[in-house]
């Protein structure tokens, strides 16, 4: 898994292309523009837009991370506490002669495995 600082450092170069060096080519642009040089404009806007993909797909990428991340530890929960929960209850309504809510909540705790499975799928 990818860590909390990879992610932070993806976020942060995302915001610094997306606002430094997109508004810093259009800047000389203009100035080109301004002084006659077209081709150096067009040169320019050219990597501004270049930048803006650039930004724009590591912005996805360290979206997509955190949501992976937030999927994993939810998995994590889900696979641990719940789980255990409903087993321990299970075997306190056993010990006490409740059979059918010992049964129910095992059929929750096996419900509740199989969504940690499937998140954790997702999330890898």
């Amino acid at each position: 898994m990818i860590s909390s600082k990879v992610e932070k450092i993806l976020e942060e170069f995302s915001i610094k292309e997306g606002e430094e060096h997109i508004s810093t080519y259009n800047k000389i642009a203009m100035t080109a523009k301004a002084e006659g040089y077209a081709d150096i404009e067009a040169m320019l806007c050219a990597f501004a837009e270049e930048e803006a993909k650039i930004a724009e797909t590591v912005g996805k990428v360290a979206t997509e991370l955190k949501v992976k991340k937030l999927l994993s530890d939810f998995a994590t929960k889900e696979g641990e506490e719940h789980i255990s929960t409903y087993n321990k209850i299970a075997m306190t309504a056993k010990a006490e002669g409740y059979a059918d809510i010992e049964a129910m909540l095992c059929a929750f705790a096996e419900e509740e495995a199989k969504i940690a499975e499937t998140v954790g799928k997702v999330a890898a």
